[in-house]
């Protein structure tokens, strides 16, 4: 009898872990549809919808507060980030002067920046390696072939490419590290012609093309909720438990029994 009640006592211990777990899983479904609405709003504007793209805007305004509410935790600094994306978001679509395509890069900025916020794993924003890494080669081939006007236009598209996901990685990337790629950025076009003129300048780029290709690989080191790994050693624990002690009842009752079969003979 007090077999039974241990192993349903560790039965129900087991059952009520995965209970806190979904109640946590709620407290994601803000974020997930703050993800839902930039990326609605950015095909709502790719299709020149924008008053409805604006709309959306207001109504991601509304449950990023909730969020914001769900969760005091959440740094400041990510508050204040995608604030201000959210904003020139916002101002872009009501800019009647202003291109498609910059409103296209705006909505997508925020899109960017809103996946940064949520995302567990491999965010939205480690795309961009490719497009990055490919033109910063465009650009050594014109430094190369002294190609001044090639330069110009491909530093200018590495900047776009750059500043596209400058906010999302204020979200994932070592601040320091950021900086670092900053410089090199602005080094490409204080020094543009002492780029095109001096053949010590592969050093200099070789350098800088490092640091691009590491950008995409220095995001921060995730931290596991210690209530996560708790819940992760306890579940463990209760399993091996159980199975522990049922294997040895079941033993010790077989041992039993082949006693008493022995003991008739």
């Amino acid at each position: 009898m007090i077999g039974k009640r241990f192993t349903v006592i560790l039965l129900l211990l087991l059952l009520a872990i995965p209970t806190n777990s979904a109640a946590r899983s709620n407290e994601n479904v803000h974020p997930l549809k703050l993800n839902i609405l930039t990326d609605d709003a950015l095909q709502l504007v790719k299709n020149e919808r924008y008053v409805e793209a604006h709309n959306l805007l207001d109504i991601f305004s509304d449950e990023f507060t909730k969020v914001m509410v769900n969760d005091p935790m959440m740094p400041m600094d990510q508050v204040r980030i995608i604030t201000l994306v959210h904003d020139k978001s916002m101002a872009s679509l009501s800019d009647i002067n202003l291109p498609h395509e910059e409103k296209v890069r705006a909505l997508t900025r925020l899109r960017l920046v809103v996946d940064a916020m949520t995302s567990e794993h491999q965010p939205l924003w480690t795309e961009m390696e490719d497009p990055i890494i490919t033109t910063f080669n465009q650009l050594k081939d014109s430094i190369e072939t002294r190609n001044s006007e090639s330069y110009q236009t491909l530093y200018q598209r590495l900047l776009l490419n750059y500043d596209l996901i400058h906010p999302s990685l204020k979200m994932d990337v070592k601040p320091e590290f950021i900086h670092k790629v900053d410089s090199h950025i602005a080094y490409l076009n204080e020094n543009r012609e002492q780029l095109l003129s001096s053949p010590e300048s592969a050093e200099d780029l070789a350098v800088i093309e490092a640091d691009l290709k590491s950008l995409f690989k220095e995001l921060k080191e995730d931290e596991t909720d210690p209530s996560l790994i708790w819940v992760m050693i306890s579940t463990g624990s209760i399993i091996f438990l159980t199975l522990s002690y049922v294997g040895w009842r079941k033993f010790n009752a077989d041992r039993k029994r082949a006693k008493r079969k022995t003991e008739k003979l």
